[in-house]
Protein backbone atom coordinates (compact mmCIF):
# COMPACT_ATOMS: atom_id res chain seq x y z
CA UNK A 1 0.00 0.00 0.00
CA UNK A 2 3.08 2.62 0.54
CA UNK A 3 4.28 2.02 -2.63
CA UNK A 4 1.42 2.93 -4.43
CA UNK A 5 0.93 6.02 -2.10
CA UNK A 6 4.15 6.77 -2.78
CA UNK A 7 3.97 6.07 -6.92
CA UNK A 8 0.59 7.94 -6.75
CA UNK A 9 2.51 11.01 -5.00
CA UNK A 10 5.80 11.06 -7.25
CA UNK A 11 3.16 11.17 -10.42
CA UNK A 12 1.10 13.89 -8.94
CA UNK A 13 4.20 16.13 -8.10
CA UNK A 14 6.13 15.49 -11.36
CA UNK A 15 2.81 16.58 -13.85
CA UNK A 16 2.23 19.13 -11.42
CA UNK A 17 5.90 20.58 -11.69
CA UNK A 18 5.76 19.88 -15.29
CA UNK A 19 2.42 22.18 -15.80
CA UNK A 20 4.11 24.62 -13.82
CA UNK A 21 7.43 24.67 -15.66
CA UNK A 22 5.31 25.13 -19.02
CA UNK A 23 3.32 27.98 -17.37
CA UNK A 24 6.37 30.01 -16.30
CA UNK A 25 8.40 29.52 -18.91
CA UNK A 26 5.94 29.46 -21.41
CA UNK A 27 7.40 26.76 -23.22
CA UNK A 28 5.68 23.37 -24.68
CA UNK A 29 6.92 20.68 -22.38
CA UNK A 30 6.25 18.07 -25.22
CA UNK A 31 8.38 20.26 -27.94
CA UNK A 32 11.05 20.39 -25.17
CA UNK A 33 10.94 16.76 -25.01
CA UNK A 34 11.03 16.01 -28.22
CA UNK A 35 14.39 18.17 -28.65
CA UNK A 36 16.03 16.37 -26.21
CA UNK A 37 14.56 12.85 -27.18
CA UNK A 38 16.27 13.95 -30.62
CA UNK A 39 19.58 15.19 -29.54
CA UNK A 40 19.52 11.93 -27.95
CA UNK A 41 18.75 9.63 -30.39
CA UNK A 42 21.65 11.50 -32.84
CA UNK A 43 23.64 11.29 -30.02
CA UNK A 44 24.41 14.93 -30.42
CA UNK A 45 25.74 15.61 -26.93
CA UNK A 46 27.42 18.74 -27.18
CA UNK A 47 23.87 20.53 -28.91
CA UNK A 48 22.13 18.32 -25.58
CA UNK A 49 25.06 20.32 -23.32
CA UNK A 50 24.10 23.62 -24.83
CA UNK A 51 20.39 22.89 -24.97
CA UNK A 52 20.63 21.77 -21.18
CA UNK A 53 23.02 24.52 -19.71
CA UNK A 54 20.22 27.40 -21.42
CA UNK A 55 17.76 26.05 -19.38
CA UNK A 56 19.74 25.88 -16.30
CA UNK A 57 21.01 29.70 -16.69
CA UNK A 58 17.29 30.44 -16.82
CA UNK A 59 16.40 28.75 -14.08
CA UNK A 60 19.39 30.14 -12.60
CA UNK A 61 18.25 33.87 -13.57
CA UNK A 62 14.51 33.01 -12.56
CA UNK A 63 15.22 32.09 -8.87
CA UNK A 64 18.10 35.05 -8.65
CA UNK A 65 14.87 37.20 -9.61
CA UNK A 66 12.68 35.70 -6.90
CA UNK A 67 15.29 36.04 -4.64
CA UNK A 68 16.14 39.27 -4.98
CA UNK A 69 12.47 40.26 -4.44
CA UNK A 70 11.81 38.36 -1.30
CA UNK A 71 14.92 40.28 0.38
CA UNK A 72 13.77 43.35 -0.93
CA UNK A 73 10.29 42.55 0.35
CA UNK A 74 12.40 41.21 3.49
CA UNK A 75 14.07 44.57 3.86
CA UNK A 76 11.16 47.02 3.87
CA UNK A 77 9.78 44.71 6.52
CA UNK A 78 12.35 45.02 8.64
CA UNK A 79 12.84 48.85 7.77
CA UNK A 80 8.70 49.30 8.44
CA UNK A 81 9.45 47.10 11.77
CA UNK A 82 12.16 49.34 12.78
CA UNK A 83 10.10 52.19 12.42
CA UNK A 84 7.62 51.17 14.03
CA UNK A 85 9.66 50.11 17.45
CA UNK A 86 11.27 53.58 16.89
CA UNK A 87 8.05 55.33 16.81
CA UNK A 88 6.74 53.62 20.42
CA UNK A 89 9.41 53.84 21.81
CA UNK A 90 9.24 57.71 21.78
CA UNK A 91 5.98 57.09 22.66
CA UNK A 92 6.60 55.22 25.95
CA UNK A 93 9.62 57.56 26.78
CA UNK A 94 7.27 60.68 26.21
CA UNK A 95 5.30 59.05 28.92
CA UNK A 96 7.17 57.74 31.42
CA UNK A 97 8.56 61.52 31.10
CA UNK A 98 5.05 62.40 31.61
CA UNK A 99 4.47 60.19 34.48
CA UNK A 100 7.48 61.28 36.38
CA UNK A 101 6.79 65.36 35.86
CA UNK A 102 3.36 64.31 37.12
CA UNK A 103 4.72 62.77 40.39
CA UNK A 104 7.48 65.43 40.98
CA UNK A 105 4.78 68.30 40.96
CA UNK A 106 2.06 66.08 43.40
Amino acid sequence: MGFIMGLSIGLVTGAAGAVYYSVQTGRDLREEFRQIRSELQQRDFDALGSHLEDRFKELQTSLEERLSQASKGAREAADEAAKTAASASEEAAAGVEAAADEAANA
